[in-house]
């Protein structure tokens, strides 16, 4: 098997470990699976690693999603990919915790120094045929395909792949299992709750399904060119020929020019160019004599610092922009209402997880007395009080003492909430639910989870009731 999947092109699938913050950096709201997400991110961090940026159209090429899903994707990854002014993406670097990392990696780049998963790529067009039906062999077959081989048991079920593929629905790893089963490429056998997984031998009709690996053509042997003279050089006589004075000597003329176009794009003046260069020279010169490098390229290391320059400035634009887009929208007349129709739909729902409880949220559900409307309000918030005093007793042996008070209030006031939840037809209407309504509910959800009833009378009633007796 070894030798032919030698064969095949692969993709380094970047690992996200479980307690990653990859996902909470995703600008949309997080879906069912992310899938999409780290693998264009993958994409465009070997693109970052060979020197090159991708267009929507050369990602969906690469990794076989349509250009939709690309864009999708692009929208979801927000600031943690750039865009540049000829349509391109590129990754930003990523922190320590969004991927897992090697512990001996094999390169400088920050690509080569995570964890992976080789993903075998599909080729396109590539089909399995049913006696009466044909499937497409997509991205899915082969994400779980890979990841099988991966695997240090044979032993697996639908929802641990489904976790380790970021979320791909478990029903569909289920039908891609059947798949390749009946193409056999696998073997399944049934164990308790999971299934034991054989990889069974590549055959060339397999190999059809994926993308095989390019075929190389022999380099012709080309005579080294001798190196660039760093004296030699060809002055234009513009403002940036004093530029150029100052590298004379110390690099060839090819990487004076793009350090001074990069110096021209982050705008800066003489003085400041003459200080990075000075720094940059006295930096390699420490790496000589630690014996980092033994002789080095100042220009190329010039260079190199300049382009990190340019790409954390590009990095620092789009999160600015980001922001600013962010703030823009808060201060749209969208997003104001926006606001209001969630304030509103909140105060209309006392189980609303955005439900700000208090004495409206009883008084325009309830009526103590039609005839005074701020002893109405004052009946609610006796009630109130007098509840929680309740709730304290009630849950006295079961809550430690000093935890209770602090926690009464919260407790009394979600059974609140839940007792006036059949009155809401009565919010922004004209009539109300009586005080007996309101208790008895109240009493309903305390018997149904065997809590003491709660007692209580309104003043209205009290007085009532004097006034009975005294006549």
């Amino acid at each position: 098997m070894d030798k032919k999947l030698k064969q095949i092109a692969f993709l380094k699938l970047l690992r996200i470990p479980e307690k990653s913050i990859f996902c909470d950096r995703l600008e949309k709201e997080r879906r069912s699976s992310l899938f999409h997400e780290r693998l264009v991110f993958s994409l465009l961090g070997y693109c970052d690693r060979i020197g090159r940026s991708a267009s929507i159209r050369q990602i969906a090429e690469e990794t076989g999603l349509s250009p939709r899903t690309v864009e999708k994707s692009l929208s979801s990854l927000g600031s943690m990919v750039i865009i540049n002014n000829k349509n391109k993406w590129s990754p930003v670097t990523p922190d320590t915790d969004w991927f897992g990392v090697l512990p001996n990696p094999d390169g400088e780049h920050w690509y080569d120094t995570l964890q992976y998963l080789k993903l075998y790529l599909p080729r396109k067009g590539a089909m399995i045929r049913y006696e009466k039906t044909t499937k497409r062999f997509g991205l899915f077959h082969a994400a779980v395909y890979s990841q099988l081989i991966s695997l240090p048991s044979p032993y697996t079920c639908e929802t641990g792949l489904s976790k380790l593929l970021n979320g791909i629905n478990r029903k569909t790893i289920g039908s891609v299992l059947n798949d390749l089963d009946h193409i056999g490429l696998i073997n399944r056998e049934k164990v308790g709750n999971r299934i034991r997984v054989q990889l069974l031998p590549l055959t060339d009709d397999h190999l059809k399904l994926f993308r095989p690996i390019p075929k190389g053509e022999k380099i012709t042997v080309k005579v080294p060119k001798p190196p660039a003279d760093p004296n030699n050089y060809e002055f234009k006589g513009d403002v940036y020929d004093d530029w150029r004075k100052l590298c004379q000597g110390l690099m060839s003329q090819s990487y004076a020019e793009k350090a001074i176009e990069i110096s021209i794009e982050l705008t800066e003046s003489y003085d400041r160019f003459h200080e990075f260069l000075l720094d940059t020279k006295k930096w390699h010169e420490e790496n000589r004599k630690k014996g980092k490098v033994t002789k080095g390229n100042l220009g190329r290391f010039l260079v190199s610092r300049y382009k990190g320059k340019l790409k954390k400035r590009r990095e620092d634009e789009a999160e600015e922009k980001r922001i600013q887009e962010r703030h823009e929208y808060w201060e749209s007349e969208e997003y104001k209402a926006k606001v209001k129709a969630d304030e509103e739909a909140a105060a209309a729902d006392p189980l609303h997880k955005n439900h700000i409880f208090c004495v409206e949220s009883i008084t325009s559900r309830v009526c103590f007395d039609s005839d005074n409307f701020f002893k109405n309000q004052q009946e609610a918030q006796r009630l109130i009080d007098e509840f929680q005093r309740h709730i304290m007793n009630v849950y006295l042996n079961e809550i430690d003492a000093t935890k209770l008070r602090l926690e009464s209030s919260n407790i009394a006031k979600k059974y609140l909430c839940y007792a006036l939840t059949p009155f809401n037809d009565h919010y922004h209407s004209d009539s109300r639910a009586t005080e007996n309504e309101f208790i008895n509910t109240i009493n309903m959800i305390l018997k149904r989870i065997e809590k003491e009833e709660f007692q209580w009378v309104c003043k209205k009633e009290k007085a009532n009731e004097h006034s009975s007796t005294l006549s």
